[in-house]
């Protein structure tokens, strides 16, 4: 067992150091929108406007601090206005 969980750990630091760490404001982004798509698929309507709202905020916030890399940002705000699109007939 010791070299399955060896080899594992191997790979992520593999992965960790040919990737690059995500950093917690696109992991926390990132959450937000899987809370969106899970109200979404629960036709959880005011729950999944809550949650973009709070994505929206955070993308700018961590966007205004630097935190997120420009292609990261770029890759989430399309990602955000996509559920924006997806949820123009919702109203709060």
């Amino acid at each position: 067992m010791r070299t399955n969980v060896s080899k594992i750990s191997v790979k992520k630091e593999v992965k960790v150091l040919l990737f690059g760490k995500t950093s917690q404001a696109k992991k926390e982004i990132e959450a937000l929108f899987h809370e969106v798509q899970i109200n979404l698929e629960n036709n959880y309507k005011d729950l999944a406007i809550t949650a973009r709202k709070q994505a929206e905020v955070k993308l700018a916030e961590y966007q205004a601090a630097g935190e997120l890399k420009e292609k990261e940002y770029k890759k989430l705000k399309e990602q955000l206005d996509e559920y924006t699109k997806r949820m123009e007939g919702y109203h709060h």
